[in-house]
């Protein structure tokens, strides 16, 4: 092999490593089985009655806010490293990109924290 298939080589080795989650990246989403819809961009993923995660959509969803059906584009238990590549899904078959799935402790939980970034936001305006 000669050195300039070394040095391609090595670059994308170096960006496949740059690009890769970290495990701190990472979601670990336990026996999902229900939910709770807090707005048109926010939702509560509920996995038993210990396990909540907060999902942040990219942007409004027009046919979360009823919320009567909603599908998951991963499994019931899963480990997510990409978040942003998932999507939920409505009843009039709309995509919805996730921006953050994060653990909270309630659904209450998971309201303060969203309406505390709110007024943060308003106070960066």
């Amino acid at each position: 092999m000669n050195r300039f298939h070394l040095a391609i080589g090595a670059a994308l080795a170096g960006m496949l490593a740059f690009s890769a989650p970290s495990a701190a990246d990472s979601i670990r989403l336990v026996n999902v089985s229900g939910y709770s819809v807090i707005d048109n961009q926010h939702m509560v993923l509920n996995g038993g009655p210990q396990n909540h995660y907060l999902v942040t959509l990219r942007n409004p969803c027009h046919g979360l806010r009823s919320g009567v059906e909603v599908g998951l584009s991963f499994p019931s238990t899963t480990t997510l490293y990409t978040p942003f590549l998932e999507y939920v899904y409505t009843r009039d078959d709309s995509r919805c990109f996730i921006e953050t799935i994060e653990d909270v402790d309630s659904v209450e939980a998971a309201r303060a924290l969203i309406e505390e970034r709110a007024a943060e936001e308003e106070g960066t305006e």
